[in-house]
């Protein structure tokens, strides 16, 4: 299983969010090329980078940040405000390996057959659950299919990695869901999945390791120390 350090972003600093509410933030500075360097001097290879800001208003905000963090050694995975595809194509031209997006595939799940032959596998669908319903609009808003109708539809396209994240549990450090995350692997056992959300302790990596996720997010529970990333990249690697 492969562990991803987490950088939520809003207005320049590197914040985390409660259950996803932007009433409920939490900063953590703004040295981002010292926090990304960390990282990598932890072992990671990735850094996963959610541009909350942009996720708020529908487009990105801090792609200038993705020179930084290239800078520093790591791969980058993107996310947050890329509502289109010139949004995919201006985070691919800005350095990011990867990105996801979950509002563009949960407002046209068919059109993600276009998105798959342009991009291919580097792009990720994000499928974000709050309670059993998939949030977009930067967990503003609900979508009108069901988490099990949107993955099924969107991997008719040919997509096989989803990033899942449990709204509900996000910055919580009450542990994932791992109902939510069985439930999709007995469903889709072809397919793989990273999980985010309340993931905060080795523990909870052993657990989702065990239930088959390819992946897992870490965010708070590295900010405020509960899990070194030493340890969890090494746990993973065991899993």
């Amino acid at each position: 299983m492969e562990i991803f350090p987490a950088m939520d972003l809003f207005g320049g600093e590197i914040v985390r969010l409660r259950q996803g509410r932007f009433d409920e933030r939490t900063v953590f500075g703004s040295d981002i090329a010292g926090t990304a360097r960390s990282f990598l001097e932890a072992g990671a290879d990735w850094i996963h980078v959610i541009d909350l800001e942009g996720a708020k208003k529908g487009f990105p905000c801090h792609l200038s940040a993705i020179e930084t963090l290239q800078a520093a050694g790591l791969r980058i995975q993107y996310g947050g405000g890329l509502r289109t595809e010139e949004h995919l194509e201006a985070a691919f031209s800005a350095g990011a390996e990867r990105v996801y997006s979950g509002s563009l595939f949960a407002s046209d799940p068919a059109g993600g057959e276009t998105l798959f032959r342009r991009f291919g596998k580097s792009v990720i669908p994000a499928v974000d659950i709050r309670n059993g319903r998939v949030a977009v609009s930067g967990w503003q808003e609900t979508a009108a299919l069901s988490p099990e109708r949107l993955v099924e539809r969107i991997a008719a396209s040919g997509f096989t990695l989803f990033l899942v994240t449990a709204v509900h549990r996000d910055g919580t450090g009450t542990g994932p869901d791992r109902e939510m995350y069985r439930s999709l692997r007995s469903s889709f056992p072809d397919l793989s999945f990273i999980a985010a959300g309340g993931i905060s302790s080795l523990e909870d990596i052993r657990t989702l390791a065990r239930d088959g996720m390819s992946g897992a997010v870490l965010g708070r529970a590295l900010y405020e120390g509960a899990v070194r990333l030493e340890d969890a990249l090494k746990e993973a690697s065991e899993c």
